[in-house]
């Protein structure tokens, strides 16, 4: 009796299928060996099979190489788990750093319900094609598109020093512009090419961008030399490690080059910081051509042996000091002109307080403001207003205190200074780039000097500063180039705090104990820490009137006179008319010595 079928059974039979309708059958588990493993039948053996790019031989091509310049992943690092989440930092908050991050990777364009957009299938291709599309080819586009174009490379991590100077150029002026716009970073770990296969890209006689470049594979004497054909370089990093076997021809005679160079050719005309670290053939014979780079503020020398000086740093313009970290000097110097200026105005004198150097993330929006409120912009009152405590500081401290006297023979001052700086600037320690110091250095001499070295230099500073929140930026793009790995001295305590004033006094203790010796060892690799520092500009150079050879008076100076720089006046200007006439003493002696020569053919 069919009824007493079961359910699906009687249901079969009153409906019964299609026949025409595929029915789906249960496969078999799948068995193979997988796609890069192989099967040979005719001797049974299975080997695996895999493709590989070819390795190139050199690097002419680096410009065209992405990098990921939204800065570092700090997931997996172990300075994430030493945030201080009581510093009081929104923006600079870990997990949204990380949602940022995850933002910008491993996603594509998406359009709303449907089919994609024209426009949009328009973009993917051009994201395909990114490496071949030149500036002409891009300029002609809405700046809405470039903007959306801008977004989706930035995304997809396609950001190659082409690509970004493609971009820089349609985009940085315009309003709501990223830091990212602003400046650019790369590293090569290991440099195939020589150098000048990586200079010549990031050469700009047009001041388009500035160049910041750091050394720190082996290069040859030569190509030293020729560095001072990059007219854009603005930060220049030569540094030795000392726990390789890395020896780089710095020596006194290499800057006496650049010195003639700087003279004869007017080189280093942005050059504001050079970083020579750990060159045992660089002494203080090096501080008779430093004043020849017209704009250089920091002179950077740790590691050489500058024994027994005895040249007047002074007189020359320059205050040295032994201070290891001078971007803190930097930040105090701010903080005095900023008080200097308020005093100035008749305003009130009150403490300053201006928060510790710190990195600056990419996605940031820049904004712009004129010049001539730049002044009113330092002396705000909201400068004077007292920060909030840093939380659990005298918990620290008396930790720390209670520490060494009890181990006072164990633990040194370094170590002292050391647990300090990690547990206060922790969070902002997480998110420094390679090239933190010397982009911070820079903007910040240009905040002293009011950009007027790089107007004097010819490069086109605007009538705007810019800014990225409360900090000032280079008014021209930096570029930051790396030629080797990072050396040991930027990774451990390259920010380190010592300042050589006593600390705060403790309730428990009355003594200071974190009083800097300098008779003390370090446990840096690099011990001897020196460094020449001049923010105040050297006069300009002095130019005279270059006579042109259809004069007939040299006393007389016509329309066509051409001004040349004081150093080069000695070897164009025309000779004195005593001079002229031993010349020609000279020649008339030449000719009759001649003419007897040939008498006696």
């Amino acid at each position: 009796m069919k009824w007493l079928q079961s359910k699906g059974r009687r249901l079969g039979l009153l409906f019964p299928q299609n026949p025409n309708r595929s029915v789906l059958k249960k496969q078999p588990p799948v068995t193979g060996l997988g796609d890069h493993h192989k099967f040979d039948g005719a001797t049974g053996q299975i080997y695996s099979e895999s493709t590989a790019a070819i390795q190139t031989s050199d690097d002419s091509n680096w410009t065209r190489q992405t990098e990921l310049v939204v800065g570092p992943e700090y997931r997996n690092s172990g300075d994430a788990h030493s945030f201080v989440s009581t510093t009081d930092h929104n923006e600079l908050d870990l997990g949204a750093y990380h949602h940022h991050l995850d933002g910008l990777k491993n996603t594509r364009i998406r359009g709303a319900k449907g089919a994609r957009s024209l426009q949009d299938s328009a973009i993917e291709c051009i994201l395909h094609n990114i490496s071949d599309v030149t500036y002409e080819g891009i300029s002609c586009l809405p700046l809405s598109l470039v903007r959306q174009l801008w977004h989706a490379v930035s995304k997809r991590c396609l950001v190659s020093f082409d690509t970004w100077l493609m971009f820089s150029k349609l985009l940085r002026k315009q309003d709501g512009a990223t830091l990212s716009l602003h400046r650019y970073r790369q590293a090569i770990e290991k440099p195939l090419s020589s150098l000048h296969v990586y200079t010549t890209p990031l050469t700009s006689t047009s001041f388009e961008f500035i160049t910041s470049l750091s050394i720190t594979s082996s290069v040859d004497l030569p190509n030293l030399v020729k560095i001072s054909k990059i007219v854009n370089l603005g930060v220049l990093e030569i540094i030795n490690d000392t726990t390789k076997d890395l020896l780089l021809p710095v020596s006194d005679r290499l800057l006496r080059a650049w010195h003639m160079s700087t003279l004869n050719d007017g080189t280093f005309r942005v050059l504001r910081i050079m970083r020579l670290w750990n060159h045992k053939e660089l002494t203080n014979k090096s501080l008779a051509f430093i004043n020849s780079f017209p704009v250089l503020a920091i002179y950077d020398v740790r590691g050489c042996p500058f024994e027994g000086t005895k040249i007047d740093t002074k007189n020359l313009g320059w205050r040295s000091n032994v201070e290891p970290n001078v971007l803190d000097l930097l930040e105090a110097a701010c903080v005095e002109r900023t008080m200097i200026m308020r005093e100035s105005m008749g305003v009130e004198s009150k403490p300053v307080r201006r928060a510790s150097a710190r990195q600056l993330r990419d996605d940031a929006t820049t904004k712009k403001m004129p010049r001539a409120e730049t002044q009113a912009f330092l002396t705000r009152e909201e400068t004077c207003v007292r920060g909030s405590p840093i939380a659990d500081y005298d918990k620290m401290q008396r930790k720390v205190n209670s520490v060494i006297k009890r181990e006072k023979a164990v633990i040194g001052h370094d170590m002292v200074w050391m647990f300090l700086d990690n547990s206060i600037h922790s969070k902002t320690r997480a998110l420094e780039t390679w090239e933190f110091t010397t982009y911070t250095s820079f903007a910040r001499i240009g905040e002293l000097r009011n950009d007027t070295d790089l107007a004097r230099s010819g490069v086109d500073i605007g009538d705007d500063a810019i800014l990225v929140g409360n900090d000032f930026i280079p008014p021209v793009p930096l570029v930051s180039l790396r030629l080797g790995p990072i050396p040991l001295e930027l990774q451990v305590n390259k920010n380190l705090h010592k300042p050589f004033y006593t600390s705060v006094y403790s309730e428990e203790f009355d003594e200071p104990t974190f009083k800097y010796d300098p008779k003390e060892k370090h446990d840096t690799p690099s011990s001897r820490t020196l460094s020449f520092i001049r923010i105040k500009l050297p006069p300009p150079v002095q130019k005279k009137l270059k006579v042109t050879s259809s004069e007939k008076s040299p006393s007389v100076v016509s329309a066509n006179a051409v001004p040349i720089a004081s150093d080069t006046a000695s070897t164009s200007s025309l000779p004195s008319p005593a001079k002229r006439r031993r010349t020609s003493i000279m020649k008339n002696k030449k000719k009759n010595l001649g003419d007897m020569l040939n008498s006696f053919r």
